[in-house]
């Protein structure tokens, strides 16, 4: 797996840059995606949490990015001409859908199964010593106490409504969920897909 082989040291940094330019895709759908989430929490105490982590997202997750880019050598040009790939263009289709519901319950399904899966993969991981930035920070990235927080928040909300939800949102909820975990397998699969 890619995110293995990132914490042991073995990723040619050519397969992380491809995957670094699409995963970056997903920063401006991800944050409106958020913020969706913040407008349409049921409380203050509901809203805080999510906008700590927004903004995170667009500071040191952006810069991490920007840092990341120079020193793999990928430079704007390269940013920009680079298309997405199919499955960057599924996950952006699926952050847009839930963003756009305006549906609380989707929101959720979504943003747990893109946190919650990367929380899992850094927790299991142990990076080897003398790791480059480049493959350290993005595992540091997801995991340690505030992130195991950002997941806990997340899920913890999605637990509090499902009772309040109708069979029928039960059922989109799952929906949601189920193509989100099949869409963030396939991209994780991507970067290792030859051209």
């Amino acid at each position: 797996m890619i995110l293995d082989e990132l914490a042991a040291g073995t990723l040619p940094n050519e397969t992380l840059a491809k995957y670094l330019i699409q995963d970056h895709r997903f920063l401006d759908s991800f944050s409106v995606l958020l913020a969706s989430l913040i407008a349409a929490a049921p409380s203050l105490e509901d809203r805080i949490p999510g906008a700590k982590f927004l903004a995170l997202i667009l500071s040191e997750e952006n810069t991490y990015f920007e840092r990341a880019f120079e020193s793999l050598g990928v430079d704007d040009a390269r940013r920009r001409s680079t298309p997405d790939a199919p499955e960057t263009t599924r996950f952006l289709e699926l952050m847009d859908g839930a963003s756009h519901s305006r549906k609380l319950h989707l929101m959720l399904a979504v943003l747990c199964v893109a946190e919650w899966s990367y929380q899992t993969w850094a927790k299991r991981v142990f990076p080897v010593p003398g790791l480059a930035f480049t493959h350290l920070e993005w595992i540091d990235l997801h995991r340690g106490d505030y992130f195991d927080s950002v997941v806990t928040y997340l899920r913890d909300m999605l637990d509090r409504l499902a009772p309040t939800l109708s069979e029928s949102e039960k059922a989109e909820t799952q929906v949601a969920f189920r193509d989100a975990v099949l869409a963030e397998k396939a991209f994780w699969a991507m970067a290792r897909r030859e051209p």
